[in-house]
């Protein structure tokens, strides 16, 4: 791979790139109407909770012991794999779906599948981006998958909902099952390498590879200590996934429309924050750039949870978008470059256990805390702490020299 090579000239990247950007644009064509589909079916937060829940477990009790085989196994062949089982598992919901067959408690079981699918298949990305790039084009890379990303938001909710409207839900979920395959043979065609650690016997040695990833991650402080407040942040904001639908349902009185609007709100700032940070020649004060978008990130939902109009509504979550945005292409960066790469399966898996793993406490808390606060009073509480949380990161002198 030579250094001097342009992004757009690496045909490895490209092809990966625009085929997950094409899942991903899938991914958002159904995401709405499912949760819109149990929000009118059940007229329950507690519902939508259990969507999340189901969707949070996996990363919970299977995240370190994946981070083992993807360190195991050749990275590119199991994100073909999981693209492949992600399909499957979609075109079933999908098949269910258009026969009128489809319950709630099965959305349950394709969220937790389908979960335990991209458990795999993201920390294998996360740690593929090394080995398809070179140092220098991290930060653009990782950019662009957040401008992808913010792409899919913005066009995903739009096309899904003509495509509800002209062929019903479940033909419209077909066109997902189909991006995965698309997907799949996006990486069938490229190729990179894959630094494998040879693989000991038996369980004994799963759970001593585990053990290595958490034990690397401790003895680094300051990212030990960054994982602990994504940790804190996530589990602050793990109401919103809840929150946001009954916000245009019952607050703004926007409807699925309105609920739309705030995915593709979000979506734009995300873009924008893509585009910036991938025009920046290099970054420097990581820490402090964390710092500032995790701020930005809570007083903007605190508006968001403050507005009564549509138009502040949609520009606060673009402002939360953006700082998204900043924060994990960042923090994607530091982790590619402070962690051998060798190891960065473990590490990105045990980094996503440890960030995500309380976020299913806070969901379930949720349905009981809504019947005692409003949406709105959670939404603006949730965002104070988030920019507290952020502000207090300013202590660690070490986070600060980042």
């Amino acid at each position: 791979m030579n250094n001097n090579t342009p992004l757009w000239r690496n045909r490895n990247f490209v092809l990966v790139w625009a085929g997950q950007s094409l899942s991903m644009f899938g991914s958002r064509l159904t995401y709405i109407a499912l949760l819109w589909w149990v929000l009118e079916k059940t007229g329950s937060a507690a519902a939508l909770a259990g969507v999340a829940i189901a969707s949070a477990l996996p990363t919970l009790f299977l995240g370190p012991i994946a981070g083992v085989f993807i360190d195991r196994l050749d990275r590119r062949k199991l994100m073909l794999a999981m693209d492949l089982v992600n399909g499957i598992i979609i075109g079933t919901a999908a098949t269910l779906l258009l026969i009128g067959r489809l319950q709630v408690w099965e959305i349950y079981l394709f969220t937790a599948l389908a979960s335990t699918a991209t458990l795999f298949h993201r920390p294998s990305l996360q740690s593929s981006i090394p080995n398809l790039v070179p140092g220098e084009q991290l930060t653009k890379a990782n950019s662009l998958y957040q401008i992808s990303a913010g792409a899919a938001g913005i066009a995903g909710p739009a096309v899904g909902g003509i495509l509800v409207g002209m062929i019903g839900s479940g033909p419209t979920m077909w066109v997902d099952a189909f991006t995965f395959l698309i997907a799949a043979l996006s990486l069938l065609a490229s190729s990179f390498p894959s630094p494998r650690m040879r693989a000991g016997k038996g369980l004994s040695s799963v759970f001593s590879d585990v053990a290595i990833g958490f034990r690397f991650l401790y003895e680094r402080k300051v990212l030990f200590f960054m994982l602990l407040l994504f940790a804190l942040i996530n589990f602050i904001l793990a109401p919103t996934s809840i929150l946001f639908p009954i916000m245009a349902k019952d607050v703004l009185h926007a409807g699925a429309r309105g609920f739309g609007l705030f995915g593709s709100a979000l979506s734009v700032g995300i873009v924008i924050g893509g585009l910036l940070t991938a025009r920046m020649k290099r970054l420097r004060r990581h820490g402090l750039l964390i710092i500032g978008g995790l701020t930005l990130l809570g007083a903007m939902l605190s508006v968001f949870g403050l507005s009564r109009g549509m138009s502040l509504s949609v520009v606060s979550l673009g402002l939360v978008g953006f700082a998204v945005a900043i924060v994990n292409i960042i923090e994607a960066v530091i982790f590619q470059t402070r962690v051998p790469n060798a190891l960065q399966g473990r590490v990105f898996a045990a980094q996503s256990a440890i960030t995500d793993g309380l976020q299913p406490i806070s969901l379930a808390a949720t349905g009981a805390i809504l019947t005692l606060i409003t949406a709105p009073t959670i939404i603006v509480a949730c965002g104070i702490a988030a920019a507290l949380a952020g502000l207090g990161a300013l202590a660690v002198r070490g986070m600060r020299n980042l």
